[in-house]
C-alpha cells in the first residue's frame, strides 16, 4: 500500500480540481487541518473559548471584534491554533482596517462595482491542486487615469475576504499570482513607493488571516527586481522563499498551477464567464462583508457599525452566498 505526507493530495483530473467556492471540508482536507494545523473538535472549541477571554479583556478598552465562531476560526487556523498569536493577528487586523477605513478598508463590493467590473482583480473558480485558494491581480494592465492603487488594493482585500470564508482557504491557504503583462516605467513608479510596499507586506504577513502558499510573478519587466529588494525588508524569510518569479514563461506557472485553474491570458482555460461570475459572486456577498466591516476599534465605531444593529442569529456562515449555476 502507497503511504502519503499530509500533505499530499491525490492526482486530480482537470474536470476534479475542487471548486473556488465550495462550503466544508474534503477528507483530505479535513487531515491537513488536523496534521498541520493541530485542528480537532476539542482543540477548536477549547482555543475558541480562550480567544474569546482574550477578547473580553480588552472590550474595556474600546475593542470589539467581530465574535462570530466561523469568523474566529479564520484566526485560529492561520496561526496553527497558537492562541496568543491568532489574538495579535485579530488585533493588527482590527488597526489595518481602522488605519485605511474607508480607502483600502471598510468598503463593500458594492462600493467597488466599477473597480471589479475592470476585471483587474479575479479569484479562479478552481483550487490549486493541494486546495489552494488562487488570487489573481492584473497590476500590468491597471489605467491609472481610471483607477488608482487603493481601489486596486481595496477590491483584492474584498476578494480575498470572501475568500477566506470557504474553510478550504483557511486551511490550505492560497496563492497570489500578479501579472506584469503591460508593465510600463511610468506605472512600475507607483508600486516601488516603500510605503505602498510596506504596506503590501504588513497586510499579507501580519493583517490578513490567511496562509500565504506562494506568491507568483508574471510576465515581470526586467526592472521588477527593484521593488523586489525594497519589499525583501519587510518580509519573513518564509514569504521570501515562497516567491516565484516566471517571466514569460507559463509553462513553468503551470508546474504550480494547472491550466485548468488559470485564465486565458496565462494559457489557461478560464475566459470571460469565469470573470463574470466572480463579479457576480462579490456583489452578492455584499451583506456579508457589511458584517465583517462591523466593529468597534479603540472606541470608535465602524461606519458599518453605526448602520446596524448586532444580530446574534446572523453569522458570516449564514450571510456567505455560493454562486448558483
Amino acid at each position: 500500500m502507497d503511504h502519503y505526507s499530509p500533505r499530499t493530495f491525490p492526482k486530480h483530473s482537470a474536470m476534479t480540481l475542487w471548486p473556488a467556492w465550495m462550503k466544508g471540508l474534503t477528507p483530505e482536507m479535513a487531515l491537513i487541518a488536523r496534521t498541520e494545523l493541530g485542528e480537532t473538535p476539542e482543540k477548536r472549541a477549547e482555543a475558541l473559548k480562550e480567544l474569546k477571554i482574550l477578547i473580553k479583556e480588552e472590550k474595556s478598552k474600546g475593542f470589539c471584534p467581530l465574535e462570530d465562531d466561523e469568523f474566529l476560526i479564520r484566526f485560529l487556523r492561520a496561526r496553527k491554533y497558537d492562541v496568543d498569536r491568532a489574538f495579535t493577528t485579530l488585533r493588527n487586523y482590527y488597526t489595518f482596517r481602522s488605519e485605511y477605513s474607508g480607502v483600502i478598508t471598510d468598503l463593500t463590493p458594492r462600493d467597488l462595482k466599477r473597480v471589479l467590473e475592470l476585471e483587474h482583480v479575479f479569484v479562479s473558480p478552481k483550487r490549486a491542486p493541494e486546495g489552494e485558494g488562487l488570487l489573481f491581480v492584473f497590476i500590468g494592465s491597471l489605467d491609472f487615469n481610471v483607477v488608482t492603487l487603493d481601489e486596486i488594493f481595496a477590491a483584492g482585500i474584498i476578494g480575498a475576504e470572501v475568500g477566506m470564508e470557504t474553510e478550504a482557504t483557511q486551511v490550505c491557504g492560497c496563492h497570489i499570482i500578479l501579472d506584469m503583462h503591460g508593465m510600463s516605467w511610468r506605472k512600475f513608479k507607483h508600486f516601488v513607493k516603500p510605503s505602498f510596499l510596506r504596506c503590501f507586506a504588513t497586510c499579507i504577513q501580519d493583517v490578513l488571516p490567511i496562509r500565504i502558499k506562494a506568491i507568483h510573478a508574471v510576465n515581470q519587466p526586467v526592472y521588477f527586481n527593484i521593488a523586489f529588494n525594497t519589499i525583501k525588508p519587510f518580509l519573513s524569510e518564509k514569504i521570501t522563499n515562497r516567491v516565484h518569479l516566471h517571466g514569460d514563461d507559463f509553462k513553468s506557472l503551470h508546474e504550480h498551477i494547472p491550466p485548468e485553474a488559470l485564465p486565458e491570458k496565462l494559457d489557461g482555460h478560464l475566459g470571460q464567464k469565469d470573470f463574470q461570475d466572480f463579479k457576480t459572486m462579490m456583489i452578492q456577498n455584499t451583506p456579508l462583508i457589511e458584517r465583517i466591516n462591523t466593529y468597534t476599534y479603540n472606541g470608535v465605531q465602524s461606519k458599518q457599525a453605526c448602520k446596524v444593529q448586532e444580530n446574534s442569529n446572523v453569522t458570516t456562515r449564514k450571510l456567505f452566498k455560493v454562486l448558483n449555476k
